[in-house]
């Protein structure tokens, strides 16, 4: 009885990301022809592949609906064709063309506001495989502080779990209005100096005093994550 179940769940997840690619297929073939200068037909394969430096194998992949982009690939294609990562995902909420549910990971995508907050899902085996956990989040960065590790536009993807810096790491962190991106490094009599990749920028020494584990209004820093990857838009 339990393989013939795990057949049945087998079966099931396996329409799902048959489904999942299709619609993926549909929204990106959308977005294309929204765009207006891209053909239909084969011509649309080699533009594709050309316009997002892949093989011709590759895009037409993705155009039929047989696979999908990397993770990190999905802002870059959604900012080319000037369109969202959960349109590209999820598509029209209004004609049905959405499938996701609980059984996706939802990552939140936002500015350093913590404002203009996207969705973006993505199957829990796909954030395995980028040794990502399913409740991690993206920030778009609109500063150049840290470069060149990120640059303005660039983001970064970010453990929210993670609130007190207690090793050397890159951080999320939240300073009065805006959220920052900083390099942590521990000093021996419980200091944190943090530093700024770009060396335009001044680097700061705090006492563990000086940070909170949630935002009391006081002026304190709020460590908001850890930073596990960034992406590089347009490099």
């Amino acid at each position: 009885m339990n393989s013939i179940a795990q057949i049945g769940n087998t079966d099931e997840k396996s329409a799902r990301q048959k489904e999942f690619r299709r619609q993926f297929a549909a929204n990106l073939n959308a977005a294309l022809d929204r765009r207006g200068s891209i053909p239909a037909g084969y011509g649309r394969v080699a533009a594709v592949a050309e316009l997002f430096g892949v093989s011709q194998n590759t895009a037409a992949i993705w155009l039929k609906g047989e696979g999908v982009p990397e993770l990190f690939r999905l802002p870059e294609i959604a900012e080319t064709l000037n369109t969202t990562v959960e349109q590209l995902v999820v598509g029209d909420r209004g004609t049905g063309a959405h499938i996701i549910d609980e059984r996706y990971a939802v990552l939140e995508m936002h500015d350093d506001t913590g404002h203009d907050g996207h969705a973006f899902y993505a199957l829990p085996e796909t954030l395995r495989e980028l040794g990502l956990p399913r409740d991690a989040r993206m920030m778009r960065v609109s500063s150049d502080d840290m470069e060149p590790f990120v640059r303005t536009g660039d983001l970064v993807i970010y453990d929210p779990r993670v609130n007190r810096i207690h090793a050397n790491g890159v951080f999320v962190l939240q300073a009065e209005d805006k959220m920052i991106v900083r390099r942590a490094q521990r000093g021996m009599k419980h200091s944190v100096r943090l530093i700024c990749d770009n060396s335009r920028f001044g680097d700061e020494t705090l006492s563990d005093a000086d940070f909170a584990e949630s935002d009391t209004g006081d002026g304190r820093i709020v460590v908001i994550g850890y930073v596990l990857a960034r992406t590089l838009i347009g490099r």
